[in-house]
Parts: C-alpha cells; structure tokens; sequence
C-alpha cells in the first residue's frame, strides 16, 4: 500500500493536532499522542519517552505506554541502551525526524544488537516505527511504534502519519518542557524569598508583595490581587526593598536568584 491517505485519515488527523495542543502538561500530551496514534494505526505496542541529557549522554524517562504491556522497562531505562549500536547517533539529529527501523538497519544487523535480544525479543516486538522529536535543535522526545513479526511491518501510510504529525508533537512538547522548567525555577525564587523574608524581618503583607513582584506581576496586578491601593502597595514595597537593602524590582530579583543559586 502506498502512502497516500484517506479522507478520513485528514479528518482523524485534524483532531488528533487539535488534542496535542489542548494538552496541558507533558504527560497527558504522552497519553494524548498514543492514543491519536492508535486510532490511526493500531499497532501491538506504542512508547513515548521524554529526552533528557545525563552527563554527556542522551536518557530516556517518564514512559508512557498503550498497546502491549512493555515489559523490561526498568532494563531498558538504566542499562544504558543509549550506547547500543541500534541507536548511536540518534541524539546528535537537530531536526525531527520519522523512519521505520527496516529501511535504515538490516534485518540481521537488528536481531544481532543488544538491544533486540535483551529488550524487544522477549516481548515478541520486532517491526518499529519511530519519531526523534526535537525542538530548536535539541532532543526531546521520542515515540516508537511496534509490530510483532506476525503482524507485519508497518505500511508507507503509517509512516506518512507519522511523519506529519511529528512536528506538531515535538513543538508542543518542547514547549510543556520549557513551562515546567520555569515553573520548577519560580518555585525554588519562592523558597529563596520566603527563607531570606524570615531573615530579616519582613511582615507576613511584605512577604506577599516580594513574591508577586518576583513572580513578575506589575503594580496593578498585584495591588487587585491584594486588594489595596497602589499607594499602599508601594508603602508595603518601600518597607520590603528597605529592610532587603535593594532599591528596585530588578535588584530584587538579583537578590533573590543569587540566593536561590547558594541554597542549590
């Protein structure tokens, strides 16, 4: 079969991008995506990994699966498969990119690697599809896609879906990823500003502005959050910036970073 697609196969497409970008965090996108890709293309197992670098080397975590129970996960995850013959290279990739295993790889080269007698044999897996999801010019995902040997490779028409539906995941993803990073960063300024707030003195009300005011919020969106004035908003910031020995919002924020970077 060829890899043309169906009428159909746009429409299911369609809402399969509207699903991806109403995702809220990366693991429902996961979940999401696997789901939209076995109604597509129903398959014996499907894995989605998020990409992260571990002194030097590409790391695979935060699995989701459908399909197939995936057995073997734990080996896979901390054996270091990065290194395996069956995936060099795949981290140095800087645009996303979709292939079937079959058309860049050997038969023989495949069942000989570590990999395949270790991890997917046993399963009874052997036919994969995959997509290395990379955002501005980084790794940061990877979906695979398997068949077991009875039920054939998978067709010209999976790859086409595949291979379109591939950027959009990878963009969402990057994105989740990035909002989870800064979330992680405003949650240890928090930390930072509450501990050096106790430190030196500040009232419970001055406590609330530094950390509005750290968490980038303007006068006016603090005040409403707050419920006074401006003018007894900048009260409470004068009282604040005199008792931390700063005299605006950005040394106040280079204060706070520099002391969540000596508490890490």
């Amino acid at each position: 079969m060829d890899g043309r697609l169906l009428e159909r196969d746009w429409q299911f497409m369609l809402d399969a991008v509207y699903r991806i970008n109403s995702a809220t965090s990366v693991d429902s996108l996961e979940r999401e995506v696997l789901e939209c890709l076995d109604a597509l293309m129903p398959c014996t197992q499907g894995t989605f990994f998020v990409a992260e670098e571990e002194e030097g080397r590409i790391v695979f975590r935060r699995p989701v699966v459908v399909g197939q129970e995936a057995r073997y996960m734990d080996e896979f995850l901390n054996n270091n498969y990065d290194r395996d013959p069956y995936f060099r290279g795949m981290g140095l990739m800087h645009q996303t990119e979709t292939f079937r295993d079959s058309d860049l790889l050997p038969e023989r080269y495949r069942e000989n690697s570590k990999l395949y007698k270790e991890i997917y044999e046993p399963q009874g897996i052997y036919y994969p599809l995959r997509s290395y999801l990379v955002y501005r010019h980084k790794l940061v995902g990877n979906i695979s896609l398997f068949n077991a040997k009875e039920h054939g490779d998978f067709e010209l028409r999976d790859v086409t879906i595949l291979t379109l539906l591939a950027p959009h995941v990878a963009l969402k993803l990057g994105d989740l990823l990035e909002k989870e990073q800064q979330t992680r960063g405003c949650a240890r300024s928090g930390d930072a500003a509450s501990r050096l707030m106790v430190k030196y003195g500040l009232t419970s009300r001055e406590r609330e502005v530094v950390l509005l005011i750290v968490s980038g919020r303007d006068d006016r969106e603090i005040a409403d959050s707050l419920c006074i004035s401006l003018s007894t908003l900048r009260k409470h910031t004068y009282n604040a910036y005199k008792k931390l020995d700063v005299n605006n919002r950005t040394q106040l924020c280079a204060l706070i970073n520099a002391t969540s970077a000596h508490i890490l």
